[in-house]
């Protein structure tokens, strides 16, 4: 590593004893000053470990301003790089050069190039290639215009600017490299852009996935073709056609000999145990090497590593791993500094020299942009897509990003565009990538959607309607309690359940969102041993009340902050009354001790609560395992009343379940006493309404009994519930989020998790020594 040290030699002994004498690239011994501390950066290690310090704080510094707006860090990253890389003034140059000089900027750009490789590589990974056959013809005809309309034009345009703006060869000849850069839709940006605003898994985004994914294949070879052009216009004709026969052996060696070499590791890796990391070094190996190749082959680095990337067997085990080892690092660090090195790379002086290559270049961004706008919006409203939502996915499929900034880099390196367009480009890029995010989110809500007007929820359930309910899996100990769940429902032919099972499994080791349903679809995700759990559990219920209710079972793979749009979008589509979650702790079997507490369970329930387009449901499962259906021990089931639309949801919900005779329903309602009441409200009437059928114990074949309980306030609700919790296996209650009343005040301070409301949190506590299983209900909030 080269070291800039001075030449003139020691004149003491001392001097020589005290610094480690080194021999320069002319054969003179040379020696550091030890007395000048700013000398250590004229190395070029300590020079890059400061320069990346320097760089991520300023990162950091402009996110932390500019991301409560919504502009992404990829905008504070190429701000970054144009503060260092602009030359406002000497005092300025003369820092920037004293810190940033050349040798530590080859190590610096030797880095983030080779971050920028594996960042090409793990998004090929996580892309998953069956999207392309399973893409519909909107998806497929979005993805076709979005790169084929905008290059059509602009080559038409090219040949009319010729005779207007005339150009010189060299300018003529960089031309088609910028076309093709400027039509592109790559599918690492809009991934990237799709996941930063959190609408990845939403039927916007996986339109807009699926129709990159297409785009990016043109894409690809559209930069190919290029590359190769401009070496058979230079006359090196026989150099074309060796790099076009590289690229297909390249290819023929990926698709043929390593790809299946890939699914002989995941067969030889048992199911839940570590792919054996020997495999993965010798995949980061080929990474390195296809890079190389790509140079060698006078391709954009794009090529090599994102086809290896392709070839990689997406999700569990081989791909999740490699995700697992390189994903955090290198979109923490590497890209980064990618991005900045790149922006650096720009000298906004340059772009006050305008000529005829610079106006054209200029004019054809504009009719690309408005080419790709226009074609992108036609084809979704012909499909009859809401205009704003047509908007918002013209304004997604039109982003740029770290794909563009990285191509208009490698073209100025190689002196195929002069410095001006460069920083004339990074500068669209820039503005693109700030507007884009903000456009976006004015156009689309994803929330949006789940406003409706229709009430689905229980209680306005028609009488023997079947009663649609949205179970959700996260883990193999959530099945038993919401089969048993299930099994109290007591569906019969009069009172008929219809239950869509969805499994959530968090998406690791690919970008895009997969949704399966398993009556159309037999195979389950990577024979998941969880999938066969729930296909074997349910399936057993369907058929143990044949005639009574109907299962139907899905698996939807998404990242673990966008599972809550799954949930909803299903309860949407199905027209379920109830949603049914599980509580994110898990007890041991006596129900004293917690065994797990997930906290990304809870932040999804939360979610949930907040959107859900209709009533929900969360289930607390105190650790028993089975409640018997039998005559001999009848199920108990307590429902705890106090009043308002929740309680009201969870007494309709009990009471449809004490229909059969299996099962004991006790109703105990809290009351406050009489001189703390003022004037009856309307709510009052509305209860007492709901209540006169368990008073009179005409509720259903069930055992029913209904007490009420005076109470001042909320300890003395407390001790009362404590005296009966252990007689009963399920106790349901309402949420009642919000509202204060005598019989909860003094509770509230208490609260620990606000999404199971007053009671259901006192039930759900550590102190409350009982194994019943706990059914917070919260009727819809979205329909008033």
């Amino acid at each position: 590593m080269a070291m800039f040290l001075y030449k003139k030699p020691p004149n003491t002994t001392e001097q020589c004893m005290s610094l480690p004498p080194k021999v320069n690239s002319e054969g003179i011994w040379t020696y550091l000053d030890s007395h000048d501390p700013w000398m250590i950066l004229k190395s070029a290690l300590p020079a890059v470990q400061l320069e990346m310090s320097l760089i991520f704080v300023m990162t950091l510094a402009f996110h932390l301003f500019l991301g409560r707006i919504g502009i992404s860090k990829f905008t504070s990253q190429v701000l970054t790089g144009l503060i260092i890389g602009t030359s406002f003034n000497e005092t300025w140059k003369e820092k920037r050069n004293f810190l940033f000089h050349l040798e530590s900027q080859d190590v610096l750009g030797l880095i983030s190039v080779f971050g920028y490789s594996l960042f090409l590589f793990l998004v090929g990974v996580k892309t998953d290639m069956s999207m392309i056959h399973r893409t519909g013809r909107k998806a497929m005809n979005i993805g076709v215009v979005a790169t084929l309309t905008p290059f059509l034009f602009a080559v038409a345009f090219k040949y009319i600017l010729a005779t207007r703006y005339p150009l010189d060869q060299s300018h003529r000849a960089q031309l088609p490299y910028l076309i093709a850069m400027l039509s592109l839709t790559p599918f690492p940006v809009i991934s990237s852009v799709l996941s930063e605003l959190k609408i990845l898994n939403s039927e916007l985004g996986r339109l807009a996935l699926s129709s990159a994914i297409v785009s990016d294949m043109f894409s690809i070879f559209m930069t190919c073709i290029s590359g190769l052009s401009e070496i058979w216009v230079s006359g090196n004709k026989v150099k074309a056609v060796l790099d076009l026969a590289g690229m297909f052996f390249y290819v023929f060696v990926v698709v043929f000999l390593l790809r299946p070499a890939m699914y002989w590791v995941v067969k030889r890796t048992p199911e839940g145990s570590r792919v054996n990391e020997n495999y993965i070094f010798f995949i980061v190996l080929c990474v390195l090497l296809s890079a190389y190749l790509s140079n060698v082959l006078d391709q954009y680095a794009l090529f090599g590593p994102y086809i290896l990337g392709l070839a990689v067997p997406e999700g569990p085990p081989l791909g999740s791993a490699i995700i697992d080892k390189f994903d955090t690092f290198v979109s923490g660090v590497f890209i980064p500094l990618f991005v900045t090195t790149c922006a650096m790379r720009v000298d906004l002086d340059e772009l006050m020299k305008w000529d005829n290559f610079t106006l054209t270049v200029t004019i054809l961004a504009v009719v690309t942009s408005f080419a790709k706008l226009v074609a992108c919006m036609l084809p979704p409203l012909y499909c009859r897509m809401p205009l704003r939502d047509a908007m918002a996915l013209t304004v997604i499929m039109s982003c740029k990003g770290i794909v563009e900034l990285g191509g208009y880099t490698f073209f100025r390196d190689r002196k195929t565009i002069s410095d001006n367009v460069f920083a004339l480009l990074a500068i669209i890029v820039l503005i693109n990538s700030t507007i884009t995010p903000l456009l976006v989110k004015i156009l689309y809500d994803p929330s949006r959607k789940y406003a409706g007007y229709m009430k689905r929820n229980v209680t306005d359930l028609k009488d023997h309607a079947e009663l649609r309910l949205l179970v959700c899996i996260i883990r193999p100990d959530n099945i038993p309690s919401m089969v048993n769940l299930l099994e109290v429902s007591c569906p019969t032919r009069d009172y008929p359940l219809g239950v869509y099972v969805l499994q959530l499994i968090e998406l690791i080791g690919r970008a895009s969102p997969v949704f399966i349903s398993h009556q159309m679809q037999k195979k389950t995700i990577a024979s998941h041993s969880c999938s066969e759990k729930v296909l074997v559990a349910f399936g057993h219920f369907e058929r143990e009340y044949w005639g009574s209710a109907v299962v139907n079972i899905f698996t939807a793979v998404s990242p673990q902050r966008m599972m809550h749009e799954d949930i909803c979008t299903m309860a949407l589509d199905k027209l379920t009354s109830l949603i049914i979650l599980p509580f994110h702790r898990k007890w041991s079997e006596d129900g004293t001790q917690i065994e797990l507490d997930d906290s990304s369970t809870r932040a999804l329930n939360c979610s949930v609560l907040e959107r859900a387009p209709c009533s929900v449901g969360i289930i607390v499962d105190r650790g028993q395992s089975h409640l018997p259906l039998s005559t001999e021990t009848p199920n108990r089931i307590c429902m705890i009343f106090l009043g308002g639309e929740d309680d009201r949801e969870a007494l309709t919900l009990a009471k449809r379940m004490a229909r059969d005779s299996h099962m004991s329903l006790t109703v105990i309602r809290f009351l406050a006493p009489k001189d703390q009441i003022a004037d009856e409200k309307w709510d009052e009437r509305v209860d007492s309404t709901v209540l006169n059928d368990v008073m009179n114990n005409s509720v259903g074949d069930a055992y029913v009994t209904y007490i009420e309980e005076i109470v001042r306030d909320g300890p003395q609700t407390a001790l009362i519930i404590r005296s009966f919790v252990e007689e009963y296996d399920l106790i349901v209650v309402g949420r009642r989020y919000g509202i204060n009343s005598h019989q909860t005040s003094g509770l509230l301070e208490w609260s620990e998790f606000p999404e199971l409301g007053v009671l259901g949190d006192l039930l759900a506590s550590t102190d409350m020594t009982c194994n019943a299983s706990v059914l917070v209900v919260q009727q819809q909030r979205v329909a008033r």
